[in-house]
């Protein structure tokens, strides 16, 4: 099966419309409000759940499974652990169907659409009278993108892919230099990391460090790797002015990025070293950070083009979905509808610091981190100052786009190619677009 899915990926409706799929109970949505149809409960079921994401049978139990089976006391679950030849498409090829599955959204192809699994959620929906105007929208948008009929097949995760701009308060001290604020932009930023960047002692502190990755594909600009509207990559320009923004960074003397090409190096830098005063990152980074680590963070640096934005918010999160091949489709409904509850997101919201999917939780300020030391006196409002960047234009129907992982991995050595092997800008945009119409060509003549 050729999956349709990279063609569309990070790519949504514009909000006016999402308003007018909201009445549609075939996107998703409950038109008329009628009382949700009833579930028998108390027949024994067993549900196999499976997972895109690297997750041990003792992590889920303690997230979710045991929460389900306290609350569902008929109900089994079976989770497999993704491990070797217990991935999904290694269960699917041994006769293993799993009735639930999640994973995040730009790892979907891999999964569950090139295995024929997934499934129109939007019957569901409106036979469980279930209310999907408490999700975050962008989230809603992202998941419709994925198949070509534009339908809900995944309903949305917590999720800890928020952008930072986290910094070391030990080495601001050790300076004199007063520590970054919200709603700083680029360009002040550029300005403290060329401050930041010295030697002293023989010791080289670091300016800055990033992970440049994740940053560039959830970019603030909301630039797609495919253009919408033909089999290239976007508008070379746009994409231009990222690179050009990160690269400079990495040009200040003393600023060398970690060693290799490696984005794990170089996303760990901060905490590994310890000598490195910014690092502009997901949130989710700062549980590796060690405990003795003088730490904070400030909103992530912003565009002149795109005042008051954080990154998209949809690369990194995670979806539930009922697979077409599930007997017990209402049943797993149910378990989802629990899963997705405002107490179980109020809950991660506090032991994992989370960002609940749903809009209907409020003072997050007070609630993300609450019961994590890590987090204590943490400027947590850093992720609620901004409001996220919008998914971009979804492309047109019948264009064959690529995985974004490999795309992703396309943007990765561009930007490697910038500030590790001194190639200039507008060569390395060349060798992109080269590299994503070969990308394109192969899905093509799969």
């Amino acid at each position: 099966m050729v999956s349709k899915t990279g063609k569309t990926l990070l790519a949504a409706l514009l909000a006016a419309s999402l308003l007018t799929a909201c009445s549609k109970a075939g996107n998703g949505s409950v038109s008329d409000p009628k009382e949700a149809v009833k579930v028998d409960l108390s027949t024994p079921v067993t549900l196999t759940v499976a997972s895109g994401l690297g997750m041990s049978v003792e992590d889920f139990n303690k997230s979710y499974g045991d929460k389900i089976k306290a609350k569902f006391p008929n109900v089994t679950i079976n989770f497999i652990a993704r491990g070797q030849g217990t991935t999904i498409p290694e269960l699917v090829t041994a006769g293993i169907y799993p009735d639930i599955v999640f994973g995040i959204v730009s790892d979907i192809d891999n999964y569950l659409i090139n295995l024929n699994l997934h499934e129109d959620m939007g019957p569901l929906i409106k036979k469980h009278n279930y209310d999907m105007n408490r999700f975050e929208p962008l989230l809603i948008d992202a998941i419709k993108t994925t198949n070509p009929e534009g339908n809900v097949i995944g309903l949305p995760m917590p999720y800890g892919g928020m952008q930072v701009l986290f910094y070391n308060k030990s080495i601001f001290d050790k300076f004199g230099v007063p520590y970054p604020k919200d709603g700083m932009t680029w360009d002040d930023t550029y300005e403290l990391a060329k401050q930041m960047t010295r030697v002293d002692g023989g010791d080289v502190y670091r300016g800055f460090a990033s992970f440049y990755g994740a940053l560039l594909r959830d970019n603030q600009l909301s630039v797609p790797y495919l253009d919408p509207k033909a089999d290239k990559m976007y508008d070379p320009e746009k994409w231009k002015t990222l690179f050009n923004n990160f690269s400079r960074f990495y040009q200040i003397q003393n600023n060398k990025r970690a060693d290799g090409t490696s984005q794990t190096a170089e996303a760990a830098a901060f905490e590994t070293s310890q000598k490195v005063a910014l690092n502009a990152n997901q949130f989710g980074r700062y549980a590796g950070f060690p405990a003795e680590m003088n730490w904070d963070m400030v909103t992530m640096p912003t565009f002149k083009e795109a005042p008051n934005t954080t990154g998209m918010i949809v690369g990194s999160s995670g979806y539930w979905f009922i697979t077409k091949t599930n007997k017990n489709q209402d049943i797993s409904f149910k378990v989802i509808e629990f899963l997705l509850s405002d107490e179980m997101q109020i809950e991660e919201a506090k032991t994992k610091a989370n960002m609940p999917s749903v809009r209907t939780i409020k003072d997050l300020d007070k609630i993300v981190g609450s019961e994590l030391p890590a987090l204590k006196g943490k400027n947590i409002s850093a992720l609620t100052k901004m409001k996220p960047a919008a998914v971009p234009p979804a492309r047109a129907q019948g264009l064959v786009g690529a995985n974004l992982n490999e795309l992703k991995k396309i943007v990765e050595a561009t930007m490697n190619r910038i500030i590790i092997n001194n190639i200039d800008v507008n060569t390395a945009l060349r060798e992109a677009e080269e590299a994503m119409a070969k990308q394109v060509e192969a899905k093509k003549a799969q």
